[in-house]
């Protein structure tokens, strides 16, 4: 039974895929880092309090949602890491993130399939934020 080749392929695949998720993963965690020690955090923060409240989040959580939506859930994980949420927070950005992510790559694929792509992005994007809200309601 030959097992080297298989073995093989499947460990340079994951590879590359780490790899892929590095080149994201670090410098957006890196950004958030330098931001953070700037105190742009804080700001950030303050700004957005008043629409993440409404999902029960702290301001901050906002770059998480920004990076999901529009890079991709890796990116989303590393702004998500140094901020430091409670496990509720992460819940409900896991949550939303789960639903609408990846927006400016997926939107034009689902365009190409022939949907509706404007409709179908504003469905995820209201249902994300819909789903937040439901959650920080029943998480009391």
């Amino acid at each position: 039974m030959e097992i080297q080749g298989p073995l093989k392929r499947g460990l340079l695949s994951g590879l590359s895929i780490t790899f892929m998720m590095v080149k994201v993963i670090v410098p957006c965690y890196i950004a958030i880092e330098i931001i953070k020690h700037f105190g742009l955090i804080d700001i950030i923060g303050r700004v957005c309090k008043p629409f993440m409240s409404v999902f029960g989040l702290p301001g901050e959580a906002a770059l998480c949602l920004v990076a999901g939506y529009f890079i991709n859930l890796y990116a989303a994980i590393a702004v998500l890491t140094p901020l430091g949420l409670h496990t509720k927070d992460i819940t409900v950005v896991a949550l939303m993130l789960g639903i609408c992510h990846s927006l400016t790559l997926e939107t034009p694929i689902t365009k190409k399939t022939g949907a509706n792509a404007w409709l179908l992005l504003l469905v995820r994007v209201a249902l994300s934020l819909f789903s937040g809200v439901v959650l920080n309601l029943l998480w009391k």
